[in-house]
C-alpha cells in the first residue's frame, strides 16, 4: 500500500466481519467493491435484522457520501466556536489544491509503463502481473483494500517508505476517491490497540481471524464501525485536513516545539505560495531529529487517499525517477510515449 503517514499521535486526537467475496478473477469485470465491509458494518449497525439485499458499489459510495457529511458536521460542533485565525485557514483552504501523490517500487515502473496504469492489487493480479505490491491482506479484511490503489493527500512529495518513484496526479482523480487521516494497518495498531503484523502474519499463513471481541487478534464488527467514522469523500478533503490543522494547534503546548507549531501556522496563513503552504503543512520527513525538533514538525494533517482499482497514466502529471535512473527510462521502449512525464526527481 502506498504512502502512509507515521503521525499517529496527532491523527488519535482527530479522529468494522463481512469480507467481499469474488468469483475467479479472470471470469468476471472489475467492480471496485473498496469500503464494501464498512459499509456493511455501519448497516448492521442500524438495525439487528439482516438487510438481505447485497451492497453494490452505488449503494457504498453513497453511504459514503452521507458517512462524510455527517462526520463534516460533527467537527464544526465540537471544534466550534473557531478562533479567527482557524477561520482563516478554513477560507485559505477551501480554494487550495491539495498534493495528491502515488509512490511506486523503481522495478515495478517497467510494467507500469507497460500496461499504462498503476493497478490495484486484484487488478495486478488479473493482469497477471506480480509486483512489489505492499496493500496487507489485514486491510482487505478491513474494508477492501485489494480493490484499491492508494495516494496521499497533502504531503508534497508522497511517503518515501511506499518506493522510490514519485508520481504525481491530476486533482481529478479525487472524483473516484475516498480518505482515511490513516492507512487500516496504523488504525488497527494505534487506535484500536492490536498487534496488526501479528494478525497479518496469520492471513499469510494462510489462518483466520477471529471476530471474537476476548481475541487480542481478533478482527470484527466493532474495528469495522470505529474505521467507517473516520471515512471522508473528496469533497470534504481539504475542510478535514483544516480541521486536522486546528485541532494539532490547539494541543501544542506552551514548550519551545509548541511554540515553532504556531508560528508555522502563522506562515501558513500568511503565503501567497501553494508549494511553500503544503510544504509548511506537511514538511519533509527528517531521519534522527532530536525530540524537540521532531514535535515542531509535527504534520498539521494528512489523508490516505482511496480509488478504484486503478489510475491510468492520463491521470498522472509527472512521474520523478530516482536520481542517476533518468537516461536509464527513457531508454525503456514502453516509456517513449510518457517520456513528456518522466523526469528526474528534484528537477
Amino acid at each position: 500500500m502506498y504512502n502512509r503517514s507515521p503521525m499517529l499521535r496527532v491523527l488519535m486526537v482527530i479522529c468494522a466481519g463481512l469480507t467481499s467475496s469474488r468469483q475467479a478473477l479472470g471470469q468476471q469485470p472489475i467492480s471496485g467493491r473498496g469500503g464494501e465491509p464498512i459499509a456493511a458494518a455501519r448497516r448492521t449497525a442500524i438495525d439487528a435484522r439482516p438487510f438481505l439485499r447485497q451492497l453494490d458499489a452505488s449503494a457504498v459510495r453513497k453511504w459514503m457520501e452521507i458517512s462524510s457529511v455527517c462526520t463534516m458536521a460533527e467537527f464544526e460542533l465540537f471544534l466550534g466556536p473557531l478562533a479567527e485565525p482557524e477561520r482563516k485557514l478554513l477560507d485559505k483552504m477551501a480554494s487550495l489544491t491539495a498534493p495528491i501523490v502515488t509512490r511506486v517500487h523503481f522495478d515495478d515502473l517497467r510494467s507500469i509503463l507497460k500496461n499504462g496504469q498503476i493497478s490495484s492489487y486484484f487488478e495486478v493480479e488479473r493482469l497477471g502481473k506480480h509486483l512489489l505490491h505492499t496493500t496487507p491482506a489485514l486491510e482487505n479484511e478491513l474494508y477492501g483494500a485489494f480493490d484499491c490503489v492508494f495516494a496521499s493527500v497533502g504531503p508534497p512529495d508522497g511517503s518515501p517508505r511506499y518506493g522510490d518513484v514519485i508520481i504525481r496526479l491530476r486533482d481529478s482523480v479525487r472524483e473516484n476517491g475516498w480518505a482515511t487521516p490513516f492507512s487500516g494497518m496504523d488504525f488497527l495498531y494505534a487506535v484500536r490497540h492490536k498487534d496488526a503484523r501479528k494478525m497479518q502474519q496469520l492471513l499469510e499463513d494462510g489462518k483466520t481471524l477471529s471476530s471474537k471481541r476476548t481475541d487480542p487478534l481478533s478482527l470484527g464488527f466493532d474495528d469495522r464501525l470505529t474505521f467507517s467514522h473516520y471515512v471522508v469523500t473528496e469533497k470534504h478533503w481539504n475542510r478535514a485536513l483544516a480541521y486536522q490543522a486546528i485541532l494539532v494547534l490547539r494541543n501544542a503546548d506552551d514548550s519551545s516545539a509548541g511554540k515553532q507549531v504556531h508560528e508555522r501556522f502563522r506562515k501558513m496563513l500568511a503565503t501567497d505560495s501553494h508549494e511553500e503552504f503544503w510544504k509548511l503543512f506537511i514538511p519533509a520527513r527528517e531521519k534522527d531529529l532530536p525530540p524537540e525538533q521532531e514535535a515542531a514538525r509535527v504534520p498539521f494533517g494528512y489523508l490516505e487517499g482511496k480509488f478504484d482499482n486503478r489510475f491510468l497514466l492520463d491521470d498522472v502529471t509527472a512521474i520523478e525517477v530516482p536520481q542517476g535512473k533518468l537516461e536509464e527510462v527513457l531508454a525503456w521502449p514502453m516509456a517513449r510515449e510518457y517520456r513528456a512525464l518522466i523526469q528526474s526527481v528534484g528537477e
